[in-house]
């Protein structure tokens, strides 16, 4: 047995020390914690550095999205102070050519932005994209712009005076010895906003005196009564009259605005304006319709009384601006629409699923070709008072349409200054071949003595709308007065007669008059099977495409045969008048919307109206309980997001911004071409057309090309580029667009 040894005796090696060998293995344990901790080091400053990546991206992330948000402040910035067109067109703007740094910062960040503006006009709305770049990452952003415009109420009004020209309304006789009739005298106190200073009275010896506003006992108005419904925002750049009594069920809570402001909101020197707890007048309501001694006011001072039962005292708003003419519409007619001339009778009409319009428009000598009907080349319509000629237009020929009445010009007038005749893209040839030789005109027709312009529809279902035994079955009606301020100017005037079930998309106006003959309505409607009177009677598909605009030159009215013996429509069928249905926004820009012979004692029904009703001037369409029409109302949504085409663009309102989200573009390399599919996989059936380049830093530099539902794309120079199509079938088109960032 061997005894234990000491370790520390002499002789004893390091070898033979158990603490030696302890001391080894301590070292490799040593040696292997340091390498586990070396390397969880190594792990956790991996995983930090990845946290740390993220982190990183995620700043440059967010500073692409605000340089983008920059580059839309700097157009929204030149829009304030420009158009769309200065804006597209402005060489000098980098941000529409490339890559612009974002100003005052000092970093890396920059921009691009492209506008598609090719629809502003058509279907209402600007689309504004811009993408930011930070260190490689981008981000897109995209705007779509709009503008205030009358297209923004169910109701809205310059005066809310009946215009002085009204028929009826005001009179031929003598106003209080003064030597002016009582329609002169009209036209000089009441063709004014209430708080423009003015004439306020005329005396017996035809003294003219002024005042701060106009004479409201003179000036005649129509109210808002408890038996109508205006749903939706209303708006006056005047002052309302509004009947003495709870409107809740009449009109909607806080959508009522008035331009007649309080000192807080900025009086002009020397201007009066409205309490701001009672921004309306209340009145008596009189046998003519109309106020008889509102607050017995005398043009010099206000005068409310009562207190604000009404519950929807208005808010105020800002002076919205009517357009001066349609004659925009009428150079939009000419580069891609119907030009007629004269008296022209329109209706709509859906058949086979197509849209289609039947038109009689005798002085007609040409128009653009299939404006005369399908496969006409323009000539068709010019005919005889004894045999006049109707052609039915396909309406999918043509791309948000516009159709333009105009007025005959003789032969003896010069031609319009600034226009060339002999410049086919402006098309105003239309207007230099129509001419005639004053009274040559074949609408100007005898008719029981008397001349009218006069169109007689060759259409069996117009025919059959006329009463039985008539001599001449067309409009006017041969016992209408043809000396009647609804005409104009005798057998010249550009007046359109229109009704039908539309489909598709439409801008109708004229130099004269539009007439309402009956209903005027969306072919596809929600509930079409509904009794007057119902919520929904009216009211169009939620998903139909079609929209129809009407901007009338002077007044808007209903062609309104009445069951008595004084009535200024015998021969067309009282049944046509009744309980009409309007799918349409309406402006009349020199006067307003009226029936013929509102006070006349037998009633109509309900005008209904589902989209929106601007005017120069606040004319009756009937009176309350009495005659003529009562309102049913009601807002179309649709117009927020689809108007009817160029309407918008009457306005002169800025652009601005509407609604803001981010979209992920297409992207593509520089001088790479791409092919993509502009239909979705459950789209078939569907038609692409009208493919076209909206917006590209150098369009000479993007080759476009496509065939059936494909296009393809090429682009030497980087940057975003828009497409624009449209995408459907006959009838029922939606605009797209695809956005390509490309290098």
């Amino acid at each position: 047995m061997t005894p234990d040894r000491d370790p520390t005796a002499p002789g004893t090696s390091a070898a033979d020390s158990p603490v030696a060998r302890d001391d080894g293995v301590a070292m490799v344990l040593v040696m292997a914690w340091g390498l586990l901790m070396m390397g969880l080091v190594l792990v956790v400053s991996q995983a930090v550095i990845n946290q740390i990546r993220p982190s990183d991206l995620s700043e440059k992330s967010y500073a692409a999205l605000s340089a983008a948000e920059a580059g839309l402040a700097d157009l929204e910035a030149r829009l304030q102070v420009g158009t769309i067109t200065s804006v597209t067109g402005d060489g000098t703007n980098l941000a529409l050519g490339g890559w612009v740094p974002v100003p005052g910062g000092n970093t890396d960040a920059e921009f691009t932005y492209g506008i598609d503006a090719t629809k502003s006009g058509a279907v209402g709305e600007v689309r504004a994209y811009s993408t930011g770049r930070v260190d490689g990452v981008t981000r897109t952003v995209e705007a779509v712009l709009s503008k205030r415009s009358t297209l923004d109420y169910v109701y809205m009004s310059d005066i809310e005076s009946p215009s002085p020209d009204t028929p009826g309304v005001y009179g031929s006789r003598e106003f209080s010895s003064s030597g002016y009739t009582y329609q002169e005298a009209a036209r000089l106190m009441c063709g004014r906003r209430w708080t423009e200073p003015g004439p306020v009275s005329i005396s017996s010896y035809g003294n003219v005196s002024e005042g701060n506003q106009r004479n409201l006992r003179f000036c005649r108005w129509a109210g808002i009564f408890s038996s109508e419904q205006l749903l939706g925002r209303i708006h006056t750049n005047d002052v309302w009259w509004l009947q003495n009594t709870n409107l809740s069920n009449v009109i909607d809570a806080n959508s009522i605005t008035s331009s007649c402001r309080t000192a807080e909101e900025g009086l002009e020197p020397g201007e009066v304006g409205c309490p701001v707890g009672h921004r309306y007048i209340t009145a008596s309501y009189s046998s003519a319709g109309y106020s008889s001694t509102p607050d017995s006011y005398q043009g010099n001072s206000w005068r409310p009384t009562g207190t604000d039962i009404t519950n929807r005292n208005p808010a105020y708003d800002t002076i919205l601006d009517l357009p001066e003419n349609p004659s925009l519409l009428k150079q939009r007619a000419a580069e891609t629409g119907c030009i007629y001339t004269g008296p022209t009778r329109i209706r709509f009409a859906e058949e086979g699923g197509e849209g289609f319009y039947y038109v009689t428009s005798p002085d007609t000598k040409v128009t653009r070709a299939g404006c005369d009907g399908e496969g006409g080349d323009g000539t068709g319509l010019e005919s005889p008072a004894t045999a006049q000629k109707t052609g039915r237009v396909r309406v999918d020929d043509f791309s948000d349409l516009v159709i333009y009445v105009q007025d005959v010009r003789p032969d003896s007038e010069g031609d319009i200054p600034g226009v060339d005749y002999g410049d086919p893209a402006q098309q105003y040839y239309w207007e230099k071949a129509n001419r005639w030789a004053s009274g040559s005109e074949p609408t100007c027709t005898l008719k029981s003595g008397r001349k009218y312009p006069y169109v007689i529809p060759d259409d069996p279902v117009d025919q059959a709308k006329f009463s039985s035994g008539t001599t001449y079955r067309g409009f006017p009606s041969e016992d209408a007065d043809p000396d009647s301020p609804w005409y104009g100017s005798s057998c010249a005037s550009g007046d359109m007669y229109v009704q039908g079930e539309y489909r598709g998309a439409f801008m109708l106006t004229s130099d004269n008059n539009m007439i309402l003959t009956s209903s005027l309505r969306d072919a596809r409607l929600e509930n079409p099977s509904a009794s007057p009177g119902a919520s929904d009677y009216g009211k169009p598909s939620p998903d139909s495409s079609s929209t129809l605009g009407i901007a009338a030159g002077r007044f808007a009215y209903l062609y309104r045969p009445i069951d008595s013996d004084d009535r200024w429509v015998d021969d067309w069928r009282v049944s046509n008048a009744n309980d009409p249905i309007y799918n349409m926004a309406l402006l009349a820009i020199q006067h307003c919307f009226a029936t013929q012979d509102y006070d006349e004692s037998y009633d109509n029904g309900n005008i209904y109206l589902w989209g929106s009703l601007a005017q120069k001037f606040r004319c009756a369409v009937g009176i309350s309980g009495g005659s003529g029409y009562g309102k049913a109302y009601k807002y179309d949504d649709r117009l927020t997001v689809r108007t009817p085409p160029y309407m918008l663009e009457l306005s002169d309102e800025p652009w601005g911004d509407e609604r803001t989200g981010e979209l992920v573009p297409q992207k593509q390399g520089l001088g790479e071409t791409v092919t993509r599919a502009l239909l979705r996989a459950d789209e078939e059936g569907l038609t692409v057309r009208n493919v076209q380049l909206a917006s590209s830093p150098d369009p000479a530099q993007v080759t476009l090309s496509s065939v059936g539902d494909e296009v393809s794309v090429t682009s030497g120079v980087s940057g975003l580029v828009v497409l624009v199509y449209e995408v459907g079938s006959p009838g029922d088109w939606e605009v797209r667009r695809q956005v390509i960032l490309v290098g």
